[in-house]
């Protein structure tokens, strides 16, 4: 606030002059009424609160990626050759010409067809021998199932005779030879009990004796009396004697009262088994095994027998001949396709190249000669394919998406991994990785569609956190060394306050100072703010 006490004392001790002219007291007063009226208006100017835009901060997730360099292939590459050796006759396709599977691409003047005829004679001829085989033979072979059938069921009545007069003797046996097992087992430990304690206490009369021994020669060692080998020779006996007595008193304790052995117990376990199994009369369980055998064994006699009875080498015969059926019309077929010489896509796709033209032989690949007609390359999904650190390498996993993004344009397609190669380049230390890439917006015949052989740049998730504070980037001023300022709304005007910020996320940076619930903050307009600007709010 201007003091109106200290300007009337200037105007009293100063004349005002203006332009060289002493002014009246009246004029001098309406200057100072006039300067008093544009400060005012200057005040109030200045008083008149900033409209800003506001956010309040989110709880978010940020996602950490990490970007490889790589290039696109074409999933399927089909080199297409001629079925049957001759010369083009006609090209039905060109290079760039989107494909079905199935579309003629040429034809040829194929002389192959004929021998693909005399291979179905062949085969045919032979389907008719088996037949002639099946019809002298079959019925022999079901009777003979029948033999075989009839001998396994005597086998196994014969076990089942051996059962039941041995399985109760057997049972009976084996637990009288456990009930000698756990007494023997027990008497070993007495006597093993016996021999520890006479052991302990022949340890401690020696203990004792040399214990004597080495107090007396002490004295005499003191004395300078013996030698110094002498006294360390009995040192060392009464050394010896206190380890034998540990040794002994450990052996002892082995078999102090209430201790068991582990060979006792697994007598009586073995005991115990033997008395269960003559108390559940186990051998009734064994007997009813072999009756259950002897049962299967008489099913499958009763099944072999109603194939000879139903005259199961009729069906037998009946699939030879359907054999020959089936031979006589691919020899059908073969003559058809010595008239259809065709050469025909085997995928869907696109022609990237022509190898042959109208009047040059072509062949099938496995002959010498047989040279590719046309290169089929399959794009509706295409395969991205990279190279990463083996260290990075070891955090992906088969059948996890990837984004993908091209020089051309083309952002964030999703990709699946689907190999990691298991060996490792030793040039670069990196491993070669593929991936999946649906090619749904576009083939080579449009523009901006993916295309086989371009670079491409693969984001690859590294790591996750979630619950994390964030607010816009354009509302921390002055980020450095992990802080910066912001300028909140309280009661109607701007407050700076310093924060901590942690990661840039997109358009969005972490705050990782404690923001109050519903605080207003700044997003724009902050160089027009100090502390304490009144504001207006606009929500952004």
């Amino acid at each position: 606030m201007i003091n109106r006490h200290i300007l009337r004392a200037d105007i009293a001790v100063r004349p005002l002059k203006f332009a060289g002219v002493a002014l009246k007291p009246h004029l001098i007063r309406l200057v100072v009424l006039t300067c008093f009226f544009s400060v005012g208006i200057a005040i109030a100017q200045e008083a008149s609160p900033i409209a800003v835009p506001v956010i309040t901060a989110r709880r978010g997730t940020i996602v950490s990626t990490k970007q490889y360099t790589g290039h696109l292939q074409p999933q399927a590459e089909v080199s297409v050759f001629a079925n049957l050796s001759g010369k083009i006759s006609a090209l039905n396709a060109t290079v760039g010409q989107s494909v079905k599977k199935g579309d003629v691409l040429a034809e040829t003047n194929s002389r192959e067809a004929t021998l693909a005829v005399i291979r179905a004679e062949s085969a045919l001829s032979s389907a008719k021998s088996q037949l002639t085989l099946k019809e002298a033979n079959a019925e022999a072979g079901i009777e003979s199932q029948l033999a075989i059938a009839e001998e396994k069921l005597m086998t196994a009545q014969s076990e089942l005779v051996e059962m039941r007069s041995l399985a109760e003797m057997r049972v009976r046996n084996q637990l009288i030879q456990t009930e000698s097992g756990y007494k023997a087992a027990k008497e070993t430990i007495e006597k093993s009990k016996t021999n520890a304690e006479q052991g302990l206490e022949r340890a401690r009369v020696e203990r004792d004796d040399a214990k004597a021994d080495f107090d007396r020669n002490k004295s005499l060692h003191e004395k300078q009396l013996i030698s110094n080998s002498n006294f360390e020779s009995v040192e060392k006996r009464l050394k010896l004697a206190e380890t034998r007595l540990e040794d002994a008193k450990v052996t002892a304790a082995q078999f102090k009262e209430g201790s068991t052995h582990p060979s006792v117990e697994k007598a009586k376990a073995e005991l115990a088994v033997s008395q269960k199994l003559v108390e559940i009369r186990s051998w009734e369980r064994e007997i009813a095994l072999a009756e259950s055998k002897v049962t299967q064994a008489q099913a499958d006699r009763d099944s072999a027998q109603k194939l000879v009875d139903a005259k199961s080498w009729e069906q037998e015969i009946a699939i030879a001949r359907s054999a020959v059926n089936q031979a006589e019309e691919r020899l059908k077929i073969a003559r058809e396709q010595m008239n259809d010489a065709t050469i025909k896509s085997p995928i869907n796709g696109v022609i990237s190249t022509r190898h042959l033209n109208v009047g040059d032989h072509a062949g099938p690949a496995s002959s010498p000669s047989g040279k590719p007609v046309f290169k089929v390359i399959g794009v509706d999904v295409l395969k991205a394919v990279w190279n990463m650190p083996v260290g990075d390498a070891r955090r992906i996993h088969s059948g996890e998406l990837v984004l993908i993004s091209t020089n051309s344009g083309i952002r964030n397609i999703v990709g699946i991994i689907d190999f990691i190669s298991p060996t490792v380049n030793r040039e670069n230390n990196t491993v070669l990785v593929h991936a999946n890439v649906p090619n749904s917006i576009g083939t080579l015949s449009h523009n901006g569609g993916l295309r086989p052989g371009g670079t491409i740049t693969v984001s690859i998730k590294t790591g996750e956190r979630k619950n994390v504070q964030l607010i816009p980037l354009c509302s921390v001023l002055h980020i450095q060394n992990g802080s910066g300022t912001i300028f909140k709304v309280e009661e109607n005007v701007a407050r700076r306050e310093q924060v901590s910020v942690g990661a840039v996320y997109g358009g969005e940076i972490e705050v990782t100072s404690r923001l109050l619930n519903g605080t207003l903050i700044i997003v724009d307009k902050q160089h027009l703010l100090q502390n304490g600007t009144p504001v207006s709010v606009v929500r952004n």
